[in-house]
C-alpha cells in the first residue's frame, strides 16, 4: 500500500483534515478575489515596470493557487498525480476565468483572456515543480 493509501486508509478524510487540506485554497481565492476587486490597482508609478510586476503577479498568486489545490486533492483523493494535475490546472483556469469577468466590474479594471492565459502558465509553471 502506497503512502497516500495509508494516510486516507479505506474511509474517507476527517472533517479536520479536510478543513486543513481546503480552506488554505479558499482564503487564497478569497485574496484573489479582493485583489480583483482594488480599483485602478497600481503597484508602481512606471507603466512598464508596473505591467510587468502585475504580469508577474498574475502567475505568482494563480501558481500559488494551483499548488492548494494540487496539495488538496492529494490529501483527499486517492488519484494518481497525472489526474491532480490535470484537474489543478483546469480549476485554476476555471477561477482565473471567473476572476477575470468579476474583475470587469471594477472601475479601472476589465477582463482580459490574455491575462487568464497567463495566470494559467503560471499554474502550470508551479505545477511542473511537483511536490
Amino acid at each position: 500500500m502506497d503512502e497516500r493509501r495509508q494516510h486516507l486508509g479505506s474511509s474517507h478524510p476527517s472533517p479536520l483534515t479536510l478543513l486543513s487540506l481546503w480552506l488554505p485554497v479558499i482564503l487564497w481565492a478569497g485574496f484573489i478575489f479582493y485583489l480583483s476587486s482594488v480599483p485602478h490597482l497600481r503597484f508602481l508609478d512606471n507603466n512598464l515596470w508596473d505591467f510587468v510586476v502585475r504580469k508577474i503577479g498574475h502567475m505568482g498568486v494563480f501558481g500559488i493557487l494551483a499548488r492548494l489545490l494540487a496539495r488538496a486533492l492529494m490529501g483527499s483523493t486517492l488519484w494518481p498525480w497525472k489526474r491532480i494535475f490535470a484537474a489543478s490546472l483546469l480549476l485554476t483556469c476555471l477561477y482565473a476565468s471567473t476572476d477575470e469577468y468579476h474583475q470587469s466590474f471594477t472601475p479601472g479594471r476589465h477582463a482580459s483572456a490574455v491575462d487568464v492565459a497567463i495566470d494559467t502558465a503560471g499554474a502550470w509553471l508551479a505545477l511542473g515543480l511537483r511536490p
